[in-house]
């Protein structure tokens, strides 16, 4: 494949994955090896397409109106910086509990779990920490199961209200409530299990 269409299908990649995509060269390699990606991205980088966030990090920025160009989402570089080792990143315990509204909290720390990488970035101002999780999971986007189980790992014992569980409890479809159990053989703790079970029992 010549260079003008690698570029192309480079383009193509980016533009599709939208504004606000961080990625690194590994997302595109199934186009070209990594010394032609990177003399790509270089060219591309140069036309101002994108940004270099950090070594082997870059940017699709996305703008506003009035602020331009934004400051990129902290789950992207996690999820982007995961992908390079063929891992996946999820908001910590307490984004999830912000994102299922059991928490007004805004947390101020950038920390988010993965399977097995660990890693401390500094991006601009934004400090990310990605950390193994004793909860595990290979699919892409965070289920509702999976921001549930963070969420109650994060209250701890003795903090998982009835109100709590009763919430939890009506978010939950059928297919939630069948993926929560499977989880039950692999979750530490009897009081978090307890916890699942009131949830997908209601």
């Amino acid at each position: 494949m010549n260079s003008s269409a690698t570029i192309q299908k480079v383009l193509k990649r980016i533009r599709g994955k939208g504004k606000g995509w961080v990625f690194t060269p590994k997302d595109l390699l199934d186009f070209d090896n990594r010394s032609n990606i990177d003399t790509i991205l270089q060219k591309v980088m140069d036309d101002g397409l994108i940004q270099r966030l950090d070594r082997g990090i870059y940017y699709y920025p996305k703008a506003h109106p009035k602020l331009g160009v934004l400051s990129p989402d902290p789950l992207q570089i996690a999820q982007a910086i995961a992908r390079q080792k063929g891992d996946v990143a999820f908001p910590d315990g307490a984004k999830a509990l912000n994102m299922l509204g059991l928490s007004t909290q805004v947390p101020a720390k950038n920390i988010y779990y993965t399977n097995f990488t660990k890693r401390d970035v500094t991006v601009g101002a934004q400090k990310i920490s990605l950390l193994p999780s004793q909860i595990k999971t290979r699919r892409l986007t965070p289920g509702l199961d999976y921001l549930i189980l963070q969420a109650l790992r994060y209250l701890g014992e003795g903090n998982i209200t009835e109100d709590i569980v009763q919430a939890c409890a009506r978010m939950v479809s059928d297919k939630d409530k069948k993926r929560l159990q499977k989880q039950i053989p692999t979750l530490k703790g009897t009081w978090l299990v307890d916890a699942v079970r009131r949830i997908t029992q209601v």
